[in-house]
């Protein structure tokens, strides 16, 4: 493989003019020489070091994505998009997984800091993480999760909020007169904000109403939802608070022999590509993944800065769609 000092050798200059060419400086080089390192370059096939060059300039082009669970539909669709982002941008998307665990979350924020990515992205289902190791590092963070008043980073979200009142009310409007909250198993701000949409589309009506937390995974909400859903008092309807919470249910109103949406009505939040497949197909809030991906790609490419040119906090919640399927139809 051809070598910066080949080039040099063969264009006639040293290895410094090569560097310069290839980096754009930092000292000009006469339209001759450049010419000529050019020329060099190409009958020998040589490739500049990517990294080399971005380390010199002080950036590698690089963007670092923390999920909880990349096995999980919803984030693994995050992260494609999150990828077709970055590459738009010339940038290249590195992915951690901290499967919900705290010190795996701060293993993979100091692994991709240690790496010299330029930025980190960071999809968590704690009820704070700990941002600290990044905002030591200097490192720009966008945060794809509802994150407390009190942690430095920019946000980029749905109203959650919203969301659950939306998807409730279309439960009580479809008829329902008993309706079930599934919600995720930590308190986190994300989950207030679901169980706080859900009371507040309950408040004052006369239907009957039960809660249950599950792990965020079909088969933990499918082991929670068989048992729920052989009470007395099992609910008609359930707003599950992630379309993986939801399908779980589906499954679970399948192996009890319940009719979905005739003896059970079902739904969730994401609208994953897996939602429109389910039996039946699973009515959802539909988060528009591409939107918030472009967004904090945007926000950390290219900076973010006041007119001051100091970085500011971003916190932007993005519209959703209710997805009406057969799974909430009366």
């Amino acid at each position: 493989m051809p070598t910066a000092r080949d080039v040099a050798k063969l264009a006639g200059t040293s290895n410094a003019v090569v560097s310069y060419v290839f980096n754009n400086g930092p000292r000009a080089v006469s339209a001759a020489a450049r010419e000529r390192v050019l020329k060099a370059a190409k009958e020998l096939d040589y490739k500049p070091n990517a990294l080399a060059r971005a380390l010199s300039a002080g950036k590698t082009r690089s963007i670092g994505l923390i999920v909880p669970d990349i096995a999980n539909p919803f984030f693994a669709e995050l992260a494609r998009a999150v990828e077709v982002a970055a590459a738009d941008r010339g940038h290249l998307l590195l992915i951690g997984d901290s499967a919900t665990v705290e010190e795996q979350e701060h293993r993979l924020m100091e692994s991709f800091i240690e790496r010299k990515v330029d930025s980190i992205i960071l999809v968590s289902l704690l009820d704070e993480p700990d941002l600290k190791p990044i905002n030591a590092a200097g490192l720009p963070v966008v945060a794809l999760h509802p994150l407390s008043a009190g942690q430095h980073a920019s946000s980029l979200t749905i109203d959650y909020e919203q969301a659950a009142y939306v998807a409730t009310r279309h439960l009580l409007e479809e008829g329902y007169q008993s309706i079930g909250l599934l919600n995720g198993p930590v308190d986190s701000v994300g989950t207030r904000q679901h169980a706080s949409g859900f009371e507040r589309a309950v408040s004052g009506t006369s239907v009957t109403v039960s809660r249950r937390a599950s792990p965020i995974s079909r088969a933990g909400a499918a082991e929670v939802a068989l048992e729920w859903l052989r009470t007395s008092d099992a609910p008609r309807s359930i707003y599950a608070t992630t379309d993986e919470q939801a399908h779980g249910v589906l499954f679970a109103a399948y192996t009890l022999g319940l009719n979905v949406p005739n003896e059970l009505a079902v739904i969730g939040v994401d609208g994953t590509a897996a939602s429109e497949f389910s039996v039946p197909p699973l009515s959802s809030i539909r988060q528009p993944t591409q939107s918030i991906a472009n967004r904090a790609v945007e926000i950390l490419v290219d900076g973010n800065d006041d007119a001051d040119g100091d970085k500011t906090i971003v916190n932007e919640l993005f519209d959703f769609e209710l997805i009406v399927r057969k799974s909430s139809r009366a």
